[in-house]
Formats: structure tokens, sequence, C-alpha cells
């Protein structure tokens, strides 16, 4: 009898904790449109979204909705068949070599242009497979083609916007996008980026070029400071400094942008999770406009794209607040870098296992203390003449997160206007991305 006395209390204790544990670790009960993840729901989705970024939430810094992406009227969340079909074309077709460039499977040589993702199929137990999803990445980007957009990066802390930079950036695709397979390529270049500051005044003039070279060969980068008059070379391996005091640097790019030879990757896991996706996007509701002389560009929507943008907002003013949420199978690699000078100790990587896009970075120092992250958010592409796809939305705001010293820096783009630029398949000469192009803009 006493033992029974014992056993019941513990049972109950037992069945308590299970009822609580379910509680708070069930799913959100549908996906759909008007569901907030925040202070009040964060629990429920604990499972799906990586350390750092879950307390934003609970701490309702963040709110965001979710978005069922089976739900009527929703636009798949995939890349275009084109790309698909060039990819399924790549099965077999491509191997690594010991640097982890992309060879040719046989032959062990570089291939002079790749369409489509290199390596459709991915296997964890391949201890190459972090490397192969992260070239399926570049890819998937190089894809979209030549770019030009006029960026706003904002500067913040708790209390608002410190300082913003405007840059007219344009990149100059080489290998990956359809209408670059067969231009003149003299130098062995994947692509070619140029940013232009135009605002503030103390800064307008300063200059960045870079080529990223298709063998294992660092970037050639140059600057041109207004201070100094004149071009210089600057050094490839800094390029996880931010750029001109921000939290953002050249690595961060669109999502991840160093060069895959300067790390070295591993999966860690595949399962799902929610990623910050553009509404607008998925609802059919971007604008595409021609560009005269070629390409299309976006209208960004007049809505807020961070929290700063609203007046009313209490969470972080660097808070993606007009993005959505959707559930994603992702890949989450670690990424180390090779130079034992980087800023960074490692990087865990988020991707999406369908389209490749970027999702999550988790940037942790040497000792293994997360001290920032990085968020982008994806959309759909479309197609405004017949077998040209085009990405675009509604919204835009890239986030690099100081945790050091809780503040932030977000890449957005300029208020809505068809005269502000934010195009893709636009023409690109290659003399305007010579280094005399430096000195001819800068001033």
């Amino acid at each position: 009898m006493t033992r029974w006395r014992l056993v019941v209390p513990v049972l109950v204790a037992i069945l308590l904790a299970l009822l609580v544990w379910q509680r708070a670790h069930r799913p959100v009960a549908a996906f759909s449109d008007g569901i907030e993840i925040g202070p009040d729901t964060w629990e429920q989705v604990r499972e799906l979204l990586p350390v750092g970024i879950l307390e934003r939430y609970r701490d309702g810094d963040y709110r965001n909705p979710l978005v069922d992406l089976d739900a009527p009227g929703v636009l798949p969340l995939e890349m275009p068949p084109d790309f698909r079909a060039a990819s399924e074309a790549n099965r077999g077709r491509f191997t690594l070599d010991d640097a982890g460039s992309i060879v040719e499977v046989g032959t062990g040589e570089r291939p002079g242009f790749v369409e489509g993702a290199p390596f459709p199929d991915i296997d964890a137990a391949d201890p190459a497979a972090g490397t192969k999803i992260i070239w399926n990445y570049f890819y998937a980007q190089w894809y979209r083609g030549n770019s030009r957009f006029l960026t706003k990066l904002v500067m913040l802390d708790r209390g608002g916007i410190e300082r913003e930079l405007v840059s007219d950036v344009r990149m100059r695709v080489l290998d990956g996008a359809p209408e670059a397979r067969g231009l003149p390529n003299p130098h062995g270049l994947r692509l070619q980026s140029l940013a232009l500051v135009v605002a503030p005044a103390d800064l307008a003039g300063t200059v960045s070029l870079a080529w990223r070279y298709r063998d294992a060969s660092p970037d050639s980068v140059w600057t041109y400071v207004p201070g100094l008059r004149r071009s210089r070379a600057v050094s490839p391996l800094n390029r996880s400094d931010g750029f001109l005091g921000s939290d953002i640097s050249l690595d961060d790019g669109p999502f991840f942008d160093a060069k895959p030879e300067t790390f070295t990757f591993r999966v860690l896991d595949r399962r799902d999770g929610l990623v910050l996706v553009d509404p607008f996007s998925l609802r059919g509701e971007a604008e595409l406009i021609a560009v005269a002389g070629g390409g299309w560009r976006s209208v960004w929507k007049n809505v807020p794209q961070i929290g700063a943008d609203d007046p009313a907002w209490s969470g972080v003013p660097w808070a993606p607040a007009s993005a959505a949420l959707a559930r994603r199978s992702l890949w989450v690699i670690d990424a180390r870098p090779r130079d034992p000078n980087y800023l960074y100790g490692r990087l865990e990587l988020y991707l999406d296992a369908e389209t490749w896009a970027g999702a999550w970075v988790l940037k942790f120092d040497r000792a293994g203390a997360l001290i920032g992250t990085y968020q982008v958010a994806q959309g759909t592409f479309y197609e405004p003449v017949a077998g040209v796809w085009i990405p675009a939305g509604g919204i835009a705001a890239q986030i690099a997160e100081n945790r050091l010293y809780d503040r932030a820096t977000v890449a957005r783009f300029l208020p809505r206007s068809p005269n502000n630029p934010a195009d893709y398949r636009v023409p690109l000469a290659a003399d305007d991305f010579s280094p005399d192009v430096l000195v001819r803009l800068g001033r």
C-alpha cells in the first residue's frame, strides 16, 4: 500500500509533465496567413527556428505571420523550369577536386560554363555534400543574371536609425545565367561586382570593384577612396569585415558570398524549418516593368520593410516588419573559414533544400559563442515574357545583426519608385568592370 502511495504521485507528475511538454512542442495547427508568431506562440514553433532567431519571437522583438504555401492563390516557391531541367541534365557530370572546385567527372577539368544546379542529388552521408550544396546555392543565385540595385545600408541600434549609406551596386554574371553562355571571358571569371557609394556626402564617390575567378585563385579587389584620389588593389582576405563601418560584410552579400574554396563545409542536418518569405511575391502581387535597353525592374511596395518604418512598432527597429514565415525543408551546413584571421570561427548556414536559397546565417566566435546573425527572405520567380524568369517581390530587407553590441545593419532598397533600379537580366558592358572605371566613377 505504501508503495502505491509513492508510485501514484510520481505517475501523475510524469503525465502532467508530458502534457505540458506536448503543449509546448506541438506544431501550429495550420500554416496559413494570419497566425502570427510572437510572444504568445513562439513555443509552438521552437523546433522550427534556429537559436538566436527564436528568442527574437519569444521576446516580442519580431512578429511575423505564417503563410501556408499550399493555400489557394499562393505561387509555388520553386526555381524556374529551365533551371530545373538544366539541373537534371547535370546529374553525374561533375565532382569536386581537392580544393573544393567543380570539375568534370572523368577528365578532372574545370567546366567552362555550368547552368542549373551542378549537384542535383545530395547524399547527406557524402563528406563533400556540404560543399556541393553551397555550389548549388551559388548557381541558383547566378541564374538570375546581371543585376543593378540602388541599395540603402541602414545602421540601427535599439534607439532607431543611426546612419544610412546609399550605393549603386551592379553585378555582371559570367557563369550560370542562360544569357551568359558564350560571352567572351578572357580573364576566366565567374562574376564581377561594382559598388559606388552615392550618399552621404562624406562617403560619396567611394568605389569598390571585385572579380571572382573560375579557378581557386583569390578574388581580385580594388577600391577608390576619394580622400586618396586614386584606386588601389586591396587584399581579398578582409571580406568578413563590416563594409564602411556597417555590420554587413562583403562575404554576406545576398546570403553567403565567400569563395567556396576559402571554406570547408559539412552537413549538420536536414530538417523542416521556418524561413522568411516575401508575402507579396507569393501572392502574385509583384510589379515588374521593362527596363530601357533590356531587363526587368521590381517596384517595391509602399509598406514598412523594417520596424523602424512603422511608428507603432514595439519590437527591435531592424525587425523584418512585412515579411512572413513559411515552412520549408532545409539543409543546415557548418562552414569554417580556412583563413585563421577570419572574423568568425564558424558559420551555420540554413538553405532551402528545393530552391537552394539562403535563409539564416548564425555567426560564432572561436569559443563557440553566437555573436551575429544574417537573415534573408526569399520569393518566387515571374515570367514577364515567355521563357524569361525574373525574381520579383514587394519587399526586400537583409538583416545583419551584431549581438555583441545589440545593433544591426539592414540592406534594403529605396522607397517605392519606378525610377529606382532593382533590376535583373540587364545588359552590362565588360568595360564598366575594368579597374580603370574606379577613377572614372570615383570623385
